[in-house]
């Protein structure tokens, strides 16, 4: 039996030793599913928070997308928040308050992971953008999400998504009051050990 019914995406759930934990959601990049990242809770913190998987809700070649490509992120980024806040109201009606949700991705799933959050008028417990950016800019960030701890990673050599646009959104973001820790690492579009752990180091400040 799902513990988490009633999720309007497919999502796999990893329960933490204690019932009050932390909850951080992971959400994948183009062309993956979430079974790409069940490795998290061991590079992470393991059973002392709960996580929560999520799959993309369209089919693309291989894998699952957030939204499409060439000038139509747009409408699949609206989409996505919208299952994502119903995933979050979801949450909420199964115990968790939003200030224990931490919201994280890598790709475009880090991209969804901020576009949803800044716009949030309940603010998430924080946000871990790994190897995304802010689509859209800040005119529609909430005055309340500006609290929300970001923690923001790209690799120097990213063929993918260029290292300067996340660099310079990042400042954006610091420069709107939003907390931020912007870390750069000598890899491409990829994660690495020192990446998770830095993550770790975060996800422990705000969720511990």
């Amino acid at each position: 039996m799902d513990p988490l019914s009633g999720l309007p995406l497919a999502h796999r759930y990893i329960p933490a030793d204690r019932k009050d934990s932390n909850l951080l959601i992971i959400m994948h990049g183009l062309g993956d599913r979430m079974e790409s990242f069940f490795d998290f809770p061991r590079l992470l913190l393991g059973s002392k928070i709960s996580y929560l998987f999520l799959n993309a809700p369209d089919a693309y070649v291989v894998g699952w997308k957030w939204y499409d490509l060439d000038g139509q992120q747009e409408a699949g980024l609206k989409k996505s928040r919208t299952l994502l806040d119903q995933t979050l109201d979801a949450l909420v009606h199964h115990g968790y308050s939003h200030e224990q949700i931490v919201l994280s991705g890598f790709s475009q799933g880090a991209v969804v992971s901020l576009y949803t959050g800044i716009r949030r008028k309940k603010p998430v417990a924080g946000i871990g953008a790994l190897s995304g950016y802010l689509f859209g800019g800040l005119d529609d960030a909430s005055n309340e999400s500006r609290s929300t701890p970001i923690f923001m990673t790209h690799g120097l050599y990213d063929d993918v998504l260029p290292f300067d646009r996340s660099q310079m959104h990042s400042e954006d973001l610091s420069k709107a009051g939003y907390k931020l820790d912007f870390r750069d690492y000598p890899m491409g579009h990829e994660i690495c050990q020192e990446e998770m752990q830095d993550f770790a180091q975060w996800l422990s400040a705000i969720c511990l």
